[in-house]
């Protein structure tokens, strides 16, 4: 595999971003992993007619997020990618942002971390490692989260709010703040503690098609519940996802399928879903599975 990268002008690689997401992580994402991850390598070529692929290195989610998350620089960034891009049908880029590039790329090729609809390949939404505690078992199934990200949230949590063995926690926008502002520390603690005294990490979608969460709890060793319109497990030609994982479309299935698997084994799938995300999907590992969803 030959890649070209397309040489776009430096302000379109911002070195910085306004807000993080989640709080807690660091200034860095996939689309700065995957780049960091062509210059390393060997497969990148000077002359684009000997390239198979071109590269479009925008770093999406810096650039929207510091114009007002989408709302301005959309001119001239379009203006950019009609001057590099040659061959739209052999160039393709790696996009977190929720909302995509949010501009025209012709027949680029997209890889995206939350996807929205039926456009685009899907790669993990990464996010710094959170650090584990020790902490005993104690609910079947747990999520806290804002439950106004997306309907099914607040769904899920009306048909299990009875459960004595599930934990759910609303933190909707006037008690993140408060907590954010009192407690800097506390949201995240909580978190983490949240998921490891859990079996089984629901991840319901959020605004996007998919949610730091869900890998997050593959980090923590424990098994992600994806819930959404949109199953967005990526590279599912090379990752047995039915071993660590499960996924629905829709809410009423959550109790049942969550019933259906003893605790023994939710254990092993923990386990399994951890050495996935350590083996495949960390920062610098996920990004040969582009590399072979292109050849």
């Amino acid at each position: 595999m030959k890649i070209y990268i397309l040489p776009i002008k430096e302000k379109f690689q911002p070195k910085s971003q306004r807000n993080r997401f989640p709080k807690h992580n660091k200034d860095f994402g996939v689309e700065q992993d995957f780049y960091n991850y062509l210059l390393k390598g060997d497969m990148l070529v000077n002359n684009p007619q000997e390239a198979d692929w071109h590269y479009v290195p925008v770093f999406w989610t810096r650039w929207h997020v510091n114009h007002d998350f989408g709302e301005k620089g959309l001119g001239e960034l379009q203006e950019e990618i009609n001057r590099v891009i040659l061959n739209g049908e052999k160039t393709f880029t790696i996009c977190q942002y929720a909302n995509g590039p949010l501009v025209d790329l012709k027949k680029t090729k997209l890889f995206l971390s939350s996807r929205m609809n039926s456009n685009g390949f899907d790669i993990p939404l990464l996010s710094t490692s959170h650090k584990k505690m020790k902490v005993n078992k104690k609910y079947l199934a747990s999520f806290i989260g804002k439950f106004d990200a997306h309907s099914i949230r607040q769904e899920i949590a009306d048909l299990l709010k009875d459960r004595k063995d599930i934990s759910i926690i609303d933190i909707g926008k006037n008690k993140r703040s408060i907590w954010n502002r009192v407690f800097p520390n506390r949201y995240t603690y909580t978190f983490v503690k949240n998921i490891l005294q859990s079996y089984i990490s629901l991840c319901p979608r959020g605004y996007g098609g998919d949610s730091f969460r869900s890998y997050e709890s593959m980090q923590l060793g424990v098994v992600p519940f994806f819930i959404g319109d949109i199953d967005t497990r990526p590279f599912k030609r090379f990752i047995n996802w039915d071993e660590i994982s499960f996924y629905t479309d829709n809410a009423d299935d959550v109790a049942k399928i969550i019933n259906s698997v003893g605790k023994e084994e939710l254990i092993l799938m923990g386990e399994k879903s951890k050495k996935v995300y350590e083996e495949k999907l960390a920062y610098g590992k996920w990004c040969p599975f582009v590399i072979k969803e292109l050849l």
